[in-house]
């Protein structure tokens, strides 16, 4: 548990960067520091490792005040990564890894070993990328490198000041999904500081907002703080598009699908029409024998065909981008159905198979019982923020 206990900087020209910080960051929880340029964020997170010294106010980090630590000491316990990796020139990548670990007393063949293990961890490949060095790395791998050396002690805290800022935003992307995959299998606690909001809401367990003076707005989770923003600044910073958003937090397996607008191949024109008039459904799911969607089949379009024809000759439309209930977000399911010509989308299995398919009368149903589900949970009283 890292703690914030009134905690106030101010410099010696009377800035306040943060003001009053009272903010509990719990054990193995992605705690995403976020607000406008100048808001404190930097200054709270170089507070956890002594870069800066608060002005008032106490930082705890197990319940002990990191003041009374030995900067040294306690640094080498904490990973720190930067936005420009600083990583060594002359050093190689595994020896950069292996900086902490050897300063700590390891053997430099134990270290280096551990690097490799690490390199791995973070998707770098030992045997091609160990010897290289920080000029022969691409943005994205140097930043991976700056994430195996904060790994590297082992250390409990994991401190990111704009770590994923300056690649592009594929890689950004790519990166930021590595983070979610390390802390499911590592269980840190990480606390990273973004000025994107998105960026927040998709890695963080809590979010904490910061108003420009060093002041917080809210701390909450990220579904939380697009539901129920505690203020018009909150609101405004999270954006217009919040709604939308939020729907990554809600589960695709709440959809009712449908089932009856799903037909074998071998239907027969005159079955599809019949099915299709009495389900109300202008596009037909055609599937093949495995199960797997081949297109969509328009009704409309079947009357002008042999009766006895069947579906497998048809003129299909695309299926389009499907979806898994299982796995997938109420988004994504969306997504699917925005981009589909039939204004329709198709959920299926881990094994590509057909479970139904959905509509944006279906979505709706399902997105309006997420809210109201979410609002429950959050407010089981009915009492409101």
């Amino acid at each position: 548990m890292i703690t914030f206990d009134g905690v106030t900087k101010r410099y010696p020209d009377g800035t306040v960067a943060v003001d009053s910080l009272n903010l509990d960051i719990p054990d193995g929880k992605i705690m995403v520091l976020v607000g406008p340029s100048g808001c404190g964020k930097t200054t709270t997170l170089r507070m956890i490792n002594r870069l800066v010294e608060p002005s008032a106010g106490r930082v705890l980090l197990d319940g002990r005040d990191v003041a009374d630590a030995n900067p040294s000491r306690l640094r080498r316990g904490i990973g720190y990564v930067i936005q420009q990796t600083g990583l060594f020139p002359h050093r190689t990548v595994e020896d950069n890894i292996a900086t902490v670990p050897m300063l700590t007393g390891r053997k430099k063949a134990d270290a280096r070993a551990r690097a490799r293990e690490l390199m791995e961890l973070v998707g770098l490949d030992p045997p091609t990328m160990a010897r290289r060095y920080p000029h022969q790395l691409s943005g994205g791998q140097q930043q991976r490198v700056g994430v195996a050396r904060a790994l590297a002690a082992d250390p409990p805290v994991l401190l990111m000041d704009e770590p994923f800022s300056a690649v592009d935003p594929i890689v950004r992307a790519a990166l930021q999904d590595e983070l979610i995959g390390l802390q499911a299998r590592l269980h840190k606690t990480v606390v990273l500081v973004t000025h994107d909001v998105e960026e927040a809401i998709k890695v963080g367990d809590l979010v904490a907002v910061f108003r420009p003076g060093g002041r917080l707005a809210q701390v909450d989770s990220p579904e939380r703080l697009l539901g129920a923003p505690a203020d018009d600044y909150v609101r405004d910073f999270v954006g217009f598009d919040r709604g939308i958003r939020r729907l990554s937090f809600f589960r695709a397996v709440s959809l009712d699908l449908a089932t009856d607008s799903v037909l074998p191949a071998a239907t027969t024109l005159a079955d599809a029409i019949t099915v299709g008039k009495r389900a109300g459904e202008p596009w037909l799911l055609v599937v093949g024998g495995d199960r797997k969607p081949l297109g969509w089949a328009a009704v409309a379009d079947l009357e002008s065909g042999p009766p006895d024809a069947t579906l497998a000759g048809a003129d299909l439309a695309p299926v389009g981008h499907t979806f898994r209930p299982e796995a997938d977000s109420l988004r994504a399911a969306l997504d699917a159905t925005l981009l589909s010509r039939t204004e329709r989308a198709v959920g299926v299995d881990d094994g590509g198979q057909v479970l139904g398919t959905t509509s944006y009368e279906r979505l709706r149903d399902a997105i309006r019982a997420a809210e109201e589900a979410a609002d429950r949970a959050a407010d089981p009283v009915g009492g409101g923020r």
